[in-house]
């Protein structure tokens, strides 16, 4: 099973080793000092049956460049840091053992702000802890025993 917290570490490193000078969020942002990224997570889940189900987590890495001293922000570098995101990203993100396939994604520059989505879609489980079977079977006055398999 896939928890969000492998999810958030394996971003995060993904992210901190590409972009050393940014830092990374996932709490909002009120007053920055430097230029960061935000990163936010929307899972779903789709029940299959008691074990298995289908997961699709909606990813937005969104970076925000402070503005230099006239209150502009250079565009550049959120071009480049798309061409970075998917070298990095795609067509595979690690996470702990298992490797997600990343069949689209999508980049667009609002507010000067780049939003690179994506979306993990996977198959997950949940590991189920069998509790003891039952040894016999009483039933309107009638006993069976379980012990043996009938033919």
């Amino acid at each position: 099973m896939i928890k969000a917290k492998d999810i958030r570490a394996a971003i995060t490193s993904l992210l901190k080793k590409n972009f050393p000078l940014y830092e990374v969020h996932f709490d909002n942002v009120e007053r920055a000092c430097k230029s960061y990224f935000y990163v936010e997570l929307a899972p779903r889940r789709k029940t299959i049956d008691p074990v298995y189900y289908d997961r699709s987590i909606s990813i937005d890495i969104q970076l925000v460049i402070l503005p230099d001293n006239r209150g502009r922000v250079k565009r550049s570098l959120l071009y480049d840091a798309i061409d970075t995101l998917d070298e990095v990203i795609r067509p595979v993100l690690q996470i702990g053992d298992r490797y997600i396939t990343i069949l689209s994604n999508n980049s667009v520059i609002v507010d000067e702000i780049l939003h690179y989505e994506f979306s993990l879609d996977f198959t997950d489980f949940l590991p189920v802890e069998r509790g003891e079977l039952m040894q016999e079977l009483y039933i309107n006055g009638y006993f069976q025993d379980l012990d043996y398999e009938e033919v």
